[in-house]
């Protein structure tokens, strides 16, 4: 009986696909490629980055990004585990990327991609940033000032040969334009070079969730998954206790301040990243364009009619301390209310010596942090014991 029994398990057993994985493969190649077998078991779903999406195959991913910058046809990447047949590129259009997983050494052309390196433990595979100049992450300024990662320029004058020299797998660049940007360059030069869009998503969150972007290319989907549900969840906590807030006790929030150089006072649009922001904190952004997803420059004289009346102004301007260092401006700031009430904020609170602000770095990967300070900022009693992260009040003067 017994005998019966285990012949029987066994030719069940051979009737199974080949060994399933569990996980993963984040180190290592596969060694028996078997064509029944998902290599990418934990898989992760976009729930609010609108700028790239993911399909998997059982050996390989094929990953989108759209929109990258105006006028942008999509940007496609095949990414193979490695130890298995990458499919026919005949079966993709011109420029498809081809890359093994999981990837080695990279080089990262903007600040924003460093959290999600650091979160994701894979500094260690970090070999070049454009400049260590405004970099906040603390951790990689030590690998600069130690020689273990290279500065290697900025746009179109990106230090070819360096990169060459560093022998990146990949390199994560973005795209303004074309015409000065690295990436042509890059490209041409044969380099696997992958564009974050995260800077066009309208949303705190789809920001945040690039941080799964980078994961896919070391397979770390499961470790970006559960960083990412937590973030997602801070954020809708904090959202929770905004929309508690009565409609007539939402404050009124002017944003900036008029930039001289450019004759413009930029305010958000509602559909903006900063207006979601805002919006979600419970305030009210002044002058801000119904269903806009761009920012529209004003006259003084428009931003002074429409806003000098705000109770609170988040000036988010370059080397603004104090109402004295606004003041110094333009005197005519000294005509706003929040001014005059000191209600006045900056979110130049982490600030490196070269004014690198952390805001524009961990800040984005972050948006739970930044809502908690704006949540803190416009309804103090809803968060007493707040720790700022971003966000200090103007000293007054």
């Amino acid at each position: 009986m017994k005998t019966t029994l285990y012949v029987l398990l066994v030719l069940f057993a051979s009737l199974l696909p080949a060994s399933a994985l569990d996980s993963n493969l984040t180190d290592g190649c596969v060694e028996n490629y078997a064509a029944d077998v998902d290599y990418f078991p934990q898989k992760v779903e976009i729930r609010d980055a609108a700028k790239f999406t993911v399909e998997y195959f059982s050996n390989y991913k094929v990953v989108s990004v759209a929109d990258a910058f105006d006028g942008a046809s999509d940007f496609v990447y095949v990414l193979v585990q490695c130890g298995t047949p990458a499919p026919s590129a005949a079966d993709f259009a011109d420029g498809t990327q081809f890359i093994e997983l999981p990837a080695g050494d990279l080089i990262t052309l903007s600040t924003t991609q460093l959290p999600a390196l650091s979160q994701l433990g894979l500094l260690d595979h970090l070999v070049g940033v454009d400049s260590g100049f405004y970099i906040s992450t603390p951790e990689v300024t030590r690998l600069i000032a130690d020689g273990q990662v290279a500065e290697v320029g900025f746009g179109a004058e990106v230090n070819i040969e360096l990169v060459l020299e560093l022998e990146p797998q990949l390199v994560m660049s973005y795209g303004y334009n074309p015409a000065t940007d690295a990436h042509p360059v890059l490209l041409e030069a044969g380099i696997f070079t992958a564009l974050d869009a995260s800077w066009r998503e309208l949303s705190p969150l789809g920001r945040a969730e690039w941080l799964k972007f980078t994961a896919l290319f070391y397979n770390r989907e499961a470790q970006a998954s559960a960083i990412y549900d937590d973030i997602a969840a801070q954020y809708e906590t904090v959202k929770a206790s905004a929309a508690t807030v009565e409609a007539e006790n939402r404050p009124t929030i002017l944003i900036n301040s008029f930039l001289g150089y450019a004759d413009a006072w930029y305010i958000p649009g509602e559909d903006t990243y900063v207006g979601q922001l805002i919006r979600d904190a419970g305030g009210d952004l002044l002058l801000a364009e119904a269903g806009s997803a761009s920012s529209r420059g004003l006259s003084f004289e428009a931003a002074y009619e429409g806003g000098f009346e705000a109770d609170i102004w988040l000036v988010e301007t370059f080397g603004v301390n104090s109402s004295a260092d606004l003041l110094a401006l333009d005197s005519r700031f000294g005509d706003f209310g929040a001014l005059q009430s000191g209600n006045i904020w900056n979110n130049n609170r982490d600030e490196n010596s070269n004014g690198g602000n952390n805001f524009y770095e961990w800040g984005v990967a972050s948006p739970q942090l930044v809502l908690a300070d704006l949540l803190a900022i416009f309804h103090p009693d809803l968060r007493l014991d707040h720790e700022f992260a971003f966000y200090q009040r103007l000293a007054s003067d």
